[in-house]
């Protein structure tokens, strides 16, 4: 009697083995055929769900090369309000109906004449410009430092121009 259930028992072992066997041969062909672009898809139902590849359809290459602008950042934006900052206000001597004339701090347009007037926010060393290139006719503008408080530019100042850009000038506090 034990002859014939140690017989079952390794009959048993032996099936079991080989299915064992199978399933793991099975299981690495199935992995190698996942590899290929072809099979995967009728082989993983996510493939079939996600749609098609795009990476094929970007190019490798650009027209123009990569140019990295500074912009201003939110370290920027909070280094400039834990500066010193003063005012500087400019008025525009009879200005015209129509003007495209605009004040500009570092090379950006920062601002533009309402009703003739002007006022900006300024730091130590700024370099502060008028837009007056569309004006054709010549035209002044005054230069106001509230406080005095400024060594550059001097209160009062008067700067003429047109169809150009007008330099006001660097931007120096005094040492308080």
């Amino acid at each position: 009697m034990t002859n014939s259930k140690d017989n079952w028992m390794e009959r048993g072992e032996a099936i079991l083995f080989r299915l064992l066997v199978i399933c793991i041969t099975t299981l690495f062909i199935s992995q190698l055929l996942l590899f290929k672009e072809g099979t995967r898809i009728y082989l993983s139902k996510v493939d079939q769900m996600e749609g098609e590849r795009i990476t094929a359809a970007i190019p490798l290459h650009t027209d123009t090369p990569l140019q990295i602008i500074e912009e201003t950042t939110v370290i920027k934006h909070y280094q400039n309000l834990l500066r010193k900052s003063k005012v500087l206000l400019i008025h525009m001597v009879k200005p015209p109906t129509e003007s495209d004339v605009f004040i500009m701090v570092n090379g950006k347009r920062v601002g533009g004449f309402t009703k003739g007037n002007s006022k900006i926010t300024i730091y130590d060393g700024d370099y502060v410009e008028i837009d007056a290139t569309a004006l054709a006719q010549p035209i002044q503008f005054i230069i106001n430092v509230p406080d005095n408080d400024l060594l550059s530019p001097q209160d009062g100042l008067i700067v003429e121009g047109s169809k150009r850009i007008l330099p006001i000038g660097k931007i120096k506090f005094k040492n308080e």
